[in-house]
C-alpha cells in the first residue's frame, strides 16, 4: 500500500521492523555473551566472572544495538524509505496552493549574541517570503536574558529588523520578568499567553537556522496528517570554525544520515523529540504535554531538565504520532566551539537523562519511548559501568595470572585464546562498522566533500580523533554520573558559541588530571599485569594526550588549516545555501561606531541616553499599577547613585531593577539631558560625548 498519510502505516510493518531491529541487536549481544562465557567457563565460573558477564551484556548490547541502527539505516539508504512522513505531502497545485495552518516560530534566547540571533531571524524571514507563504508564519523572540547589554541590544535589533523588513505584526519580542524553569518554562509561558492563536509551533535554538521551504513543508506535512503531533527534523551542524567543530560537522554529515534512517526504520511513528528544529501541534501539546514534577524536596529538584523526551512520550500517550523527518534538508544548527563547551552541555543532559529513570517503568509509557529513555540513560551510565568492568577484569586477570602456575589455568587460557580473539574482532567490527557504512554512503557524493582523496583522509582523521576523544568522555561522563547521583545539580547557563581557543593554563586546570591518571594506570598495569597495558593502550593514550588534543581541536587556526587542505569539508562549504550567508554580519542596529566599541555598559548607555532606544524600551515594559512607597524610594535611591557614581555603582541585579521600571527610566532620561556637566559623573560625560559623536557619524553623508 502506498504511504500517503501517517494513518496508512500498517501495524504489521511497524511490528516487523521493531522485531528485526531487536533481533539484530539482541542476536549480536547473545553471540558476544556466549563468546565471553566460552573464554571463562573452563575450570568453573566464579562470582566475579558472573558479574563481569552481566556487565558485558549491558555494555556490549549498547554497541550491538548501535550497529543494528547503522546497518538498517545503511540498507534503507540503499533502497529508499517507503515510510517517510514527508512523502505524505504530495504534489501541491502551484496555481492554487492550499492554505497552511497558522504557525508560530519561537526562538528562546538567554544572553546570546543579539547580532547572530537577529541576522539568522532576518535570513529565515526573507527565505520564507521567497516561498510566497510567509503569511501563515509569525516569529517570536522569547528572551530570558539577564544581562542589561544583551537585553537592550535585543530590543534595538528587533525594532531595526521590523522597520527595515516591514515586519511589525509578524516578528514579536518578549522579555520575561521571571525566568522560571529555563527554556521549557519559557515555551510554556508562550503557550499560555499566545498558544491558542496558532495551530503549530516550531521551536528553534538560538543557533538554529531553517530554510523557508523547510518551514512550509513541515506545516504541509502536519496539515496532511491530523493524527501527527510532532515532526522532528535532523539538523545538520554547519559553520564550524575550530577543529573540534569541523570534526563534529563532518561526522554529522557522513554518519548522521545513516543513523537517522536507522532510527526511523525501527520507531517510525514513535520517534523522539530533541527540543529544537521541530514542529509541534499546539492544541495537544498544551493539553497533554504539561511536564509532571519529579519526587524531590526543592522545586529545582522536581523540575525536569531534559523535557523533550518526556514531551514526546506524553504526546504519544495522548494518541498522537511523533515522526522523524530523517531526510528533510534545510535544517541547521551550530556545534560547540570546543570540548569544554560540549562537556558543559553534556553535564546538563546527563542530569536530565538520569531523571528519565522515573519514566522508564511508568505504566502508560509507550514501547518505543521506553527504548528511547533506556538509550538516553545508557548514553551516560555506560561510562561508569565500563570503568567498573575494566577494574573487575583487571582484578580477575591478576588473580588468574598469579595462581596460573599452580594450576591448569595456563593451558586452559591457551585453549580459549582463539575465542577471546574472535570476541575482540567482533567488538572492533561493531565499533567501526558505522563509520564504514557512512563512508560507503558518502563516496558517491565525494565531490561535495572535496573529492575522493579528501573524503578518505577526512574519514581517517575523524576516526583517529574519535578514538582519542572516547577516553576523555569516559572519564567525564563517569564523573557527571557520580556527581548527579550525589545530588549535585547544574544550572542553566549561557553557551559560549564564539570564543573557541583553550589556552594551556585552562587546559591544565580542566584536563590535567587525565595525563596523571594515564601515567598512574600505566605504571600499575606494568607492575602487576603487563599484558593489560596493551589492552588498555587506547584508553591510556587518550588520557595521556588529553591536554594537547583539547588545545589543538579548540583552535580556529587549526580549523582554517584543515579547510585550506580540503580536510573535513562539508557540502555547505562547497556551495553555501542562501540561508547560511551573512550570518556573521551584524544587523545595522548593532553596528557600533569605533568610539563606542569598547564602552562598558553600552546597553545602559542606549536605554538612558538614546531617545529612540529609551522610548522603545519603555514601550515594551508593562507598567505596574501597584504604587509601593518603599519600592519607589528604592528606585529613586538607585537612580541617584547611578547618576552620581556611574554604572559601576550598581550591581547587575540593581541595574536590572532600574531597567524594569518605566517611570524610573523616563525620569533618568530627562535628568541626564537636563543636568549640567558638573552634576554628572565623569562616565556619563564621556558617554554623552561618545553618543553625540556616533550620532554625528551616522548623520554625515
Amino acid at each position: 500500500m502506498k504511504f500517503r498519510r501517517a494513518a496508512d502505516l500498517p501495524a504489521e510493518a511497524a511490528s516487523l521492523r521493531q522485531a528485526l531491529f531487536l533481533a539484530t541487536g539482541g542476536g549480536i549481544t547473545i553471540a558476544g555473551a556466549w563468546l565471553l562465557f566460552a573464554t571463562v567457563r573452563e575450570g568453573g565460573v566464579t562470582w566475579l566472572e558472573v558479574a563481569l558477564i552481566a556487565l558485558f551484556v549491558v555494555l556490549f548490547g549498547q554497541i550491538a544495538f548501535g550497529f543494528s541502527i547503522a546497518l538498517w539505516g545503511f540498507l534503507i539508504r540503499l533502497r529508499g524509505e517507503p515510510f517517510d512522513i514527508m512523502r505524505t505531502i504530495g504534489d501541491a497545485d502551484p496555481a492554487a496552493p492550499a492554505p497552511l495552518g497558522s504557525t508560530a516560530i519561537v526562538m528562546p534566547v538567554y544572553n546570546e549574541d543579539p547580532a547572530r540571533v537577529f541576522r539568522a531571524l532576518e535570513n529565515m524571514l526573507v527565505s520564507l517570503r521567497a516561498t510566497g507563504r510567509a503569511g501563515a508564519f509569525d516569529f517570536f523572540i522569547l528572551s530570558d536574558s539577564n544581562q542589561p547589554d544583551n537585553w537592550i541590544d535585543e530590543e534595538c535589533a528587533w525594532v531595526s529588523l521590523c522597520s527595515r523588513l516591514r515586519a511589525y505584526g509578524r516578528v514579536f519580542y518578549r522579555k520575561r520578568r521571571v525566568s522560571l524553569n529555563g527554556k521549557s518554562g519559557n515555551v510554556a509561558d508562550f503557550c499560555r499567553r499566545w498558544g491558542r492563536r496558532y495551530r503549530y509551533l516550531v521551536i528553534l535554538d538560538a543557533d538554529s537556522v531553517m530554510a523557508g521551504e523547510t518551514f512550509v513543508r513541515l506545516a504541509r506535512a502536519m496539515d496532511a496528517n491530523p493524527q501527527v503531533g510532532l515532526i522532528q527534523t535532523g539538523p545538520q551542524i554547519v559553520r564550524g570554525a575550530s577543529a573540534f567543530q569541523r570534526l563534529l560537522q563532518f561526522s554529522t554529515h557522513t554518519l548522521g544520515p545513516i543513523f537517522a534512517s536507522g532510527s526511523n526504520f525501527w520507531h517510525l511513528g514513535g520517534a523522539n523529540y530533541w527540543g529544537h528544529n521541530a514542529i509541534i501541534r499546539l492544541q495537544p501539546f498544551m493539553e497533554h504535554c504539561v511536564l509532571p514534577e519529579l519526587p524531590g524536596r526543592s522545586a529545582a529538584a522536581r523540575h525536569i531538565l531534559s523535557h523533550d523526551t518526556v514531551e514526546a512520550a506524553l504526546m504519544q500517550q495522548a494518541g498522537y504520532q511523533v515522526w522523524f523527518a530523517c531526510g528533510e534538508p534545510g535544517s541547521y544548527e551550530e556545534g560547540p566551539p570546543n570540548l569544554t563547551e560540549s562537556l558543559k552541555r553534556d553535564r546538563r543532559w546527563c542530569q536530565g537523562n538520569l531523571q528519565h529513570f522515573w519514566f522508564l517503568f511508568a505504566p502508560k509509557t509507550g514501547f518505543t519511548n521506553r527504548i528511547h529513555i533506556f538509550f538516553g540513560l545508557m548514553a551516560y551510565l555506560s561510562a561508569p559501568l565500563l570503568v567498573l568492568f575494566i577494574a573487575l577484569s583487571a582484578v580477575d586477570f591478576y588473580w588468574k595470572q598469579k595462581y596460573a602456575i599452580f594450576s591448569a589455568q595456563l593451558s586452559l587460557a591457551a585453549d580459549t585464546w582463539w575465542t577471546s580473539q574472535l570476541l575482540l574482532l567482533l567488538t572492533l567490527v561493531l565499533l567501526f562498522a558505522s563509520k564504514f557504512f557512512g563512508l560507503l554512503h558518502t563516496l558517491p557524493r565525494a565531490r561535495q566533500f572535496g573529492g575522493v582523496a579528501a573524503l578518505l583522509a577526512s574519514s581517517l582523521l575523524e576516526a583517529v580523533a574519535s578514538v582519542l576523544l572516547a577516553p576523555i568522555l569516559l572519564y567525564f561522563y563517569t564523573k557527571f554520573v557520580v556527581l548527579t547521583l550525589l545530588g549535585l545539580k547544574v544550572s542553566w547557563k549561557t553557551q559560549n558559541r564564539g570564543d573557541s581557543a583553550i589556552p594551556l593554563g585552562q587546559a591544565l586546570r580542566e584536563y590535567g588530571i587525565l595525563p596523571v591518571l594515564g601515567i598512574l594506570v600505566t605504571a600499575a598495569t606494568l607492575h602487576w599485569a603487563p599484558v593489560l597495558t596493551l589492552w588498555l593502550s587506547p584508553i591510556l593514550a587518550g588520557w595521556v594526550l588529553a591536554v594537547p588534543f583539547v588545545m589543538l581541536t579548540s583552535s580556529a587556526r587549526a580549523g582554517r588549516w584543515l579547510r585550506r587542505r580540503k580536510l573535513l569539508l562539508i557540502p555547505e562549504e562547497i556551495e553555501t545555501p542562501d540561508i547560511l550567508r551573512t550570518l556573521d554580519e551584524a544587523p545595522p542596529a548593532l553596528v557600533r561606531p569605533e568610539t563606542l566599541a569598547e564602552v562598558p555598559h553600552y546597553g545602559l548607555l542606549q536605554a538612558l541616553l538614546a531617545p529612540f532606544a529609551n522610548a522603545v524600551h519603555i514601550s515594551l515594559l508593562r507598567r505596574s499599577h501597584v504604587r509601593a512607597k518603599h519600592r519607589e524610594a528604592y528606585l529613586d535611591m538607585l537612580s541617584d547613585r547611578l547618576l552620581a557614581d556611574g554604572p559601576k555603582a550598581l550591581n547587575r541585579r540593581e541595574t536590572m531593577a532600574v531597567l524594569w521600571s518605566a517611570d524610573a527610566l523616563a525620569r533618568l532620561h530627562c535628568r541626564l539631558w537636563r543636568a549640567a556637566e558638573t552634576e554628572l559623573h565623569p562616565w556619563w560625560r564621556r558617554a554623552m560625548h561618545y553618543y553625540n559623536e556616533s550620532v554625528s557619524a551616522r548623520r554625515a553623508p
